[in-house]
Parts: C-alpha cells; sequence; structure tokens
C-alpha cells in the first residue's frame, strides 16, 4: 500500500472543484486559505491554534471579505469583456443576493 500524499487529500475533498485557487493543503497537510492577491497563504490550523491559546472558542466563524471582493471584481470584469467583444452597449449592475449574505460590510 502506498502512503497518502497531499495530492490524495486534494483530490479526495475535491479542493481544486470548489476551492478556486483559494483553498489548499500545505506541506504539513493543513487547509491553507489563500485570500488576497498577493498570494500570502493562511495556515488555518494555525490560525485556530493561535485565536484557541487567546482563548476563542470553538466553533467558530472565519470570513474571508478578500475572496468576496476579487469574486465581485471578476465577475465585473468578465462581463465588461463580454460587453466588449459583443457590443453591449447597457449600463450593468453587478446585483449580491442578499439572501446569501444580509452583513452590512457585504450589502
Amino acid at each position: 500500500m502506498r502512503k497518502w500524499r497531499i495530492e490524495d487529500s486534494e483530490e479526495l475533498y475535491n479542493i481544486t472543484g470548489w476551492g478556486t485557487s483559494y483553498f489548499g493543503i500545505n506541506s504539513k497537510g493543513h487547509v491553507v486559505v489563500t485570500p488576497r492577491k498577493d498570494g500570502v497563504g493562511v495556515d488555518l490550523k494555525e490560525l485556530i491554534d493561535e485565536l484557541q491559546l487567546r482563548d476563542v472558542a470553538l466553533p467558530m466563524l472565519i470570513r474571508f471579505p478578500d475572496i468576496l471582493d476579487n469574486r465581485i471584481e471578476k465577475t465585473a470584469r468578465c462581463f465588461q469583456q463580454a460587453s466588449e467583444e459583443y457590443g453591449y452597449k447597457a449600463q450593468n449592475f453587478i446585483i449580491y443576493p442578499i439572501k446569501v449574505n444580509q452583513m452590512r460590510p457585504v450589502v
């Protein structure tokens, strides 16, 4: 039987399918999130360990507003490119379903 590899975990959990390059597994086998364009990743296990040392209890909610910003920017950029390619001249606005996230910073 062969030794378990990081690639096996990535395949098992389909990280490339849902992580859209924001999530991955590092050499320690920990989940890493890379929410910003600068490519700096955050080891989620190390983050949680640090927060627990500060008496933050589990479960905890960790938000990544940079991912949301990036996805909205990408959607706008893709629509702009398609508008130029197909000669679409009308004004457009990105609509984000409030039911998904009603937090004021998101809306």
